[in-house]
């Protein structure tokens, strides 16, 4: 038998002796070095050869990702390790990411390192191979940040909007066109996107650079910054001649952005067939009383890339799911996340016996854009 003696208070005049008096300190207490302030810092993310079956394979293409804001102190930023497979042709499916064991462990979202990779190719000769690739992380302070990166970030505009004064700060640090009474635009020019070539799944850019006379008129037009795309250069420059200004005092080095998004989405692998994934005791027909709340894997909504993911889960009597567990899912698995997010989230009709191994097919699809140049962004 345990048992536990619990002290009670008694009425007892206990003597307690003084405290000793205070000595005089013998050493002098080190200096208090104050911690390095955090400030925000573009990051690059850059892959190298895949190692697959035991051997270097060399990427065909790759794809940059989009460059991230974040802000850092003294530690470097986190590598990633991708996982994958390589497909007959070429491409990387199967994409899994988790934080690199070694290097920096500053936190960085790098939440477009999967849609990136998914866009390389490799030799068809490695198809099949199980591989893997770090993606190993280069910083800089934003206040020494080449012009041509910051205008490429603001452009594309794909880190978070919290960041974005920071840039605009450094941005309009040349020229006189930011600031109190700069000019109000009458009327903005934009560019026809229909008649732009654009490679699916890697948006374009072009930053137009003028100067505003007396009068309003754009003046020494020319280009600061863009991806290469010619036709998108050509269409930027003659949208900014275009535009019209206030008149009142003159302006040098104004800037404006224009973005050409790609209409056509990058389709996803082939979805094996459903004799690959047969269902269990499962309706036919499932009724969700808590509608499934289908979200598109937002780093993959933006470069326009599909995928699909086979989700394998029950119901119990009263409707909950459980057991939810991911089959398969391509070309990412962040695709297979959202699906067994989603089934949990679902709340089907109640149902006496319940249902065991059901299946869902998730297919997640692009809308299709008419217009896609997404160049409303105002001048810098």
């Amino acid at each position: 038998m345990l048992t536990l003696l619990i002290a009670a208070a008694q009425t007892a005049t206990i003597a307690v002796p003084p405290p000793a008096p205070p000595r005089a300190p013998d050493h002098f207490a080190a200096p208090r070095v104050p911690s390095p302030p955090y400030g925000p810092h573009l990051v690059d993310y850059d892959g190298a050869t895949a190692q697959c079956g035991g051997r270097s394979v060399t990427p065909l293409s790759v794809v940059a990702p989009f460059t991230q804001v974040a802000r850092l102190g003294t530690e470097a930023p986190r590598s990633y390790e991708m996982g994958f497979t390589i497909g007959d042709d070429g491409r990387p499916l199967g994409i899994t990411q988790r934080v690199a064991v070694s290097g920096g462990k500053a936190y960085v979202q790098g939440t477009d390192l999967a849609p990136a990779l998914s866009l390389w190719r490799f030799p068809a000769s490695a198809a099949g191979a199980a591989c893997t690739m770090t993606f190993t992380p280069r910083s800089i302070p934003l206040d020494r940040a080449a012009p041509a990166d910051l205008y490429r970030v603001a452009a594309l505009r794909m880190v978070n909007p919290s960041e974005f004064p920071a840039i605009m700060q450094q941005i309009r640090k040349a020229g006189d066109c930011a600031g109190p009474g700069r000019p109000r635009m009458l009327l903005r020019a934009y560019i026809d996107g229909r008649r732009i070539p654009q490679t699916p799944g890697i948006p374009s850019y072009a930053v137009a650079r003028f100067d505003v006379d007396a009068d309003g008129v754009p003046q020494n037009l020319g280009i600061v910054a863009s991806d290469g795309n010619r036709v998108l250069e050509a269409a930027a420059s003659d949208a900014a001649a275009r535009s019209r200004y206030v008149g009142n005092a003159p302006r040098t080095r104004c800037t404006i952005p224009f973005r050409r998004a790609a209409t056509a989405p990058v389709p996803a692998p082939p979805m094996p067939p459903a004799s690959e994934y047969p269902t269990g005791t499962c309706p036919e027909t499932i009724r969700w009383v808590r509608p499934l709340a289908q979200e598109f894997p937002d780093a993959f909504r933006r470069r326009g890339i599909e995928g699909w993911a086979i989700v394998r889960y029950d119901i119990a009597p009263w409707g909950a799911t459980g057991a939810v567990t991911v089959l398969a899912s391509e070309p990412a698995a962040d695709f297979g996340e959202h699906a067994r997010r989603m089934i949990i989230a679902g709340r089907a009709e109640a149902a006496p016996r319940g249902a065991q191994g059901c299946i869902a097919r998730v297919q997640y699809r692009m809308a299709v854009r008419d217009d896609a140049d997404d160049d409303d962004a105002p001048g810098f």
